[in-house]
């Protein structure tokens, strides 16, 4: 355990050392020019300029979020180091903060010393990719004279046939200077490839004679002992790990029809989000179809953006939530989409004829018919239930009537509306 121990650390140490958050850098280039006025950095457009980058570079990932909501958020890499800013050696974090007055955004709450380079649209010049490459130089090789064997007639004939006629050479090469290839060089690779399949399928048959140890003495037992012919045994006990397969698939498919067809007795879709989706879009249908002088029209708005951010927050952690749970949030989802439908639905103005016809809305008796009338749940805290009695008085007030039949049902709902929240007040002082 102690060598174990030991060469753990040995490795952290190594792997912090090949990749730490100390880096050094040669220069950093902006688009910038950095002036010194009065010991204060200032930065003013211009072309492209390379500043020297001091002593050594840390670097450090920082995320940085515009809202709440977490999709908001990005991760950006930030760094502490000095530059030669106007002949001075001037911190990063300094320069960067002179660019505020030029309009350049940086993140709220940045580490002490960090600042990012990304804002100012600056890169690093590395060392290995600076002003100092060597290219390789090429290896000359002197050739003996006896290397080259040149034939006696092509000595004899010069002149224009040897330009005439192309000149063939005879090379000869030494044994001893060369060394020889090895004959089974070229075959590294299929070696290896079929060493590596032959290590593969032994793995397999090992697993799958394991898994099946028990079946398969089941099954020997079964043709020592059978009937039949030979040849039909022999067969038999060699097809019985298909037929298992076969056997297999078919189970699973049935299994999945199955499960399939409980979904669609149920009612239920494979993607209980979609269903969402579709309510919120009527909903919000619904919602903007109400006047746009009616307070109440912006509270529903608001609950509706509220239904989106938590739908889109579901769905994004659905690979790590159970279905039960991912049912019951859906499920609580569905009934503030009801209760917001209610409400519309009853905010909605209604025409002569049907304000004619309809009679006069009843006063609640119970708590039940209250929460209701009211278009809210049992489980609605008691902030809530104010805020919609609020705005339902203003969107119902007499004033906005439109005519005298439309002043009458407008008092009568306020009648009722009142009656609803003088019972939960009721039922709030009793529990309190």
């Amino acid at each position: 355990m102690g060598a174990l121990r030991f060469l753990a650390s040995g490795l952290a140490v190594c792997m912090v050392l090949g990749s730490g958050g100390v880096v050094a850098a040669d220069e950093l280039v902006l688009p910038y020019s950095c002036t010194m006025e009065g010991g204060v950095p200032r930065l003013s457009p211009s072309e492209e300029n390379a500043y020297r980058i001091i002593g050594p570079r840390e670097d450090l990932a920082f995320p940085s979020c515009s809202g709440s909501a977490a999709w908001t958020c990005e991760t950006m890499m930030i760094y502490k180091f000095s530059i030669n800013c106007g002949g001075q050696r001037v911190a990063w974090s300094r320069v960067a903060a002179s660019a505020r007055s030029l309009g350049v955004h940086l993140p709220d709450r940045l580490p002490p010393g960090y600042a990012p380079v990304s804002k100012l649209r600056g890169r690093f010049v590395f060392p290995g990719f600076g002003h100092a490459t060597m290219l390789p130089q090429v290896a000359s090789q002197t050739l003996a004279a006896d290397a080259v064997i040149e034939p006696a007639a092509l000595r004899s004939e010069r002149g224009a046939e040897r330009e005439a006629a192309p000149t063939q050479w005879v090379t000869v090469v030494d044994p001893e200077s060369v060394p020889a290839a090895s004959p089974g060089s070229g075959n590294a690779l299929k070696v290896a490839g079929v060493v590596s399949t032959l290590l593969a399928s032994l793995m397999g048959a090992c697993l799958i004679f394991v898994r099946r140890r028990q079946l398969a003495s089941f099954e020997f037992l079964h043709f020592a002992q059978g009937d039949g012919s030979l040849p039909a045994r022999v067969w038999a006990f060699v097809a019985a790990p298909f037929v298992w397969g076969a056997a297999a698939v078919r189970k699973s498919y049935e299994s999945y029809e199955a499960s399939s067809a409980r979904d669609g007795e149920d009612g239920e879709y494979a993607d209980p989000l979609a269903q969402v989706h579709v309510r919120l879009h009527e909903a919000e249908a619904l919602v903007a179809g109400l006047p746009g002088d009616l307070l109440l029209r912006d509270v529903l708005a608001s609950e509706i953006d509220s239904l989106y951010d938590r739908t889109a927050e579901l769905r994004r952690r659905v690979g790590q939530i159970g279905p039960e749970k991912l049912r019951s949030s859906v499920r609580a989802i569905m009934r503030d989409l009801d209760r917001i439908t209610r409400i519309a639905q009853g905010a909605a103005p209604a025409s002569p004829d049907e304000r004619a016809a309809s009679h006069e809305p009843d006063a609640p008796s119970t708590t039940f018919e209250a929460y209701r009338i009211l278009g809210l749940n049992p489980d609605a805290p008691d902030a809530a239930v104010k805020k919609i009695v609020d705005a339902l008085r203003m969107s119902w007030h007499p004033d906005h009537a439109r005519d005298e039949a439309d002043r009458r049902y407008r008092e009568q709902r306020i009648k009722q509306i009142n009656a609803a929240w003088d019972l939960l007040k009721v039922r709030t002082a009793a529990a309190a």
